[in-house]
């Protein structure tokens, strides 16, 4: 699995020329079950993606037609690690997005 930390480094200006697209881009993700979960950082310095993506190369290939990404809106850091411990429904959930990544 993987965590996504954008950290956005433009203008508003420019976050919010992006912006809509941006959020397609998430939810078209999520649709298809690249992405488990995204949303904005509290505070709001950018976003969050959770994805259960099998390797680095498919999610960077993924992220290439991110908007935020293909502009230099945000500075992106991913983090891979194993999901130990969780809970039976977030056991569950995990198992079937694997199986449909």
């Amino acid at each position: 699995m993987y965590v996504i930390l954008i950290q956005l480094r433009r203008s508003d200006e420019q976050v919010n020329y992006y912006k809509e697209a941006h959020e397609e881009y998430l939810k078209e993700q999520v649709k298809q079950g690249h992405f488990m979960a995204s949303g904005n950082r509290t505070p709001n310095t950018g976003e969050v993606i959770l994805s259960c993506l099998p390797d680095m190369e498919t999610l960077y290939s993924i992220l290439a037609d991110d908007p935020f990404y293909k502009n230099r809106i945000g500075q992106y850091e991913i983090i891979e690690f194993e999901a130990n411990n969780k809970c039976s429904k977030m056991a569950d959930y995990i198992k079937e997005q694997e199986d449909n990544c």
